[in-house]
């Protein structure tokens, strides 16, 4: 449970503050208590705001590159927030190479929003696509 507590001052019967900290996705709940003066009594009132995900953009590459038959190779991913969104995503890739024929299949871990991942698994000549 996330709760961020905020402070208005009134003027004109209007207030409004900023946030930063839904730093989650999922629905919230705000709530707008009014404490009442003088010459009003106190009120309550309440608001959803949805906070989505974020997109992101994945770039891959790979080096050696060309490389040779058996020669290691290593496939390196960066993903990124795509703005409004910020921060650093977490969590993993999966790295595909194919030839068309020969199909290798790896998994590596974000670490500041990128991964690398080696393989001796081009036994084939021949270009591969790799997908992050």
């Amino acid at each position: 449970v996330t709760t961020v507590t905020l402070t208005g001052t009134l003027s004109g019967g209007t207030t409004s503050v900023t946030t930063s900290g839904l730093v989650t996705a999922g629905a919230y709940t705000v709530t707008a208590t009014y404490s009442g003066d003088a010459n009003f009594i106190p009120s309550t009132g309440t608001d959803t705001q949805t906070v989505a995900q974020a997109a992101t953009t994945t770039t891959v590459s790979s080096t050696p590159d060309p490389s040779v038959v058996g020669q290691p190779v290593t496939f390196t991913a960066t993903v990124a927030p795509v703005s409004p969104g910020a921060g650093t995503p977490t969590g993993t890739v999966t790295f595909v190479a194919t030839d068309g024929v020969t199909t290798v299949t790896l998994t590596g871990t974000l670490s500041g929003g990128t991964t690398s991942v080696t393989t001796n698994g081009l036994v084939t000549a021949g270009t591969y696509t790799v997908t992050a």
